[in-house]
């Protein structure tokens, strides 16, 4: 077989078959816990509704099968284009068409834009960085394990 023993209960291999599933975690936890922490800090400005005013300005729909998202412009009170590519992180009303104004706040550090009364996407995104940390650590268990036994077996 795989070199490990059987489970009696369920005949499944034990040892290397749990490889894949903890690699798989680590891999996708890995990617959440960037995702969650480059867009937090703004989600948590948000919140708290600080950053610069503006408007979010729509200005093409892409469709993938029967999902559409909206992007845009956002643009700052005085008319200045702040960023050229901006996701609306908010309701949109749906009669939106390429042109269509929504006033927005922008928090820097990413690509998004907020609803001015301010947003509570914070909250996912912490309970998403949590998910990665756990992840990662069940993922990393036994092999820092394994290194923490090496280590103590081979110092005299």
């Amino acid at each position: 077989m795989n070199g490990g023993s059987l489970d009696a209960r369920a005949g499944i291999p034990q040892g290397r078959s749990r490889l894949p599933a903890r690699l798989i975690v680590g891999v996708l936890s890995a990617g959440l816990l960037f995702v969650t922490a480059t867009h937090l800090g703004p989600a948590i400005r948000a919140g708290r509704r600080e950053g610069i005013h503006g408007y979010w300005v729509a200005t093409a729909q892409h469709c993938v099968r029967s999902a559409c998202s909206w992007s845009g412009q956002f643009v700052s009170q005085n008319g200045h284009v702040l960023l050229s590519s901006a996701q609306y992180a908010g309701r949109l009303p749906p009669a939106i068409h390429a042109g269509t104004h929504i006033a927005a706040l922008f928090p820097g550090g990413s690509g998004l834009v907020y609803p001015p009364s301010g947003s509570n996407g914070w909250i996912s995104l912490l309970i998403g960085l949590l998910l990665a940390v756990l992840g990662l650590c069940w993922s990393g268990y036994r092999v820092v394990m394994k290194h923490l036994r090496d280590r103590a077996n081979a110092t005299p």
